[in-house]
């Protein structure tokens, strides 16, 4: 079995801590885009569903082009 298996792309190369905090960023913008989608608005992005999650978690935003 593919030891990668299961994994987000792109967290190949990150540290345990670092894979945990992609996990809680991904997990956190998929409920805000989730939560954002039941109003009568057009959701939310999810460039802007992954900022304001690390607004949320206290991390700073991705840079832009980032």
């Amino acid at each position: 079995m593919d030891e990668y298996a299961g994994r987000r792309r792109g967290c190949r190369n990150l540290t345990d801590p670092q894979r945990e905090l992609a996990e809680r960023l991904a997990v956190r913008a998929e409920a805000l885009r989730a939560e954002a989608g039941r109003g009568d608005g057009e959701g939310l992005s999810l460039t802007d569903a992954v900022a304001l999650a690390a607004v949320q978690l206290g991390l700073a935003p991705p840079a832009p082009g980032g």
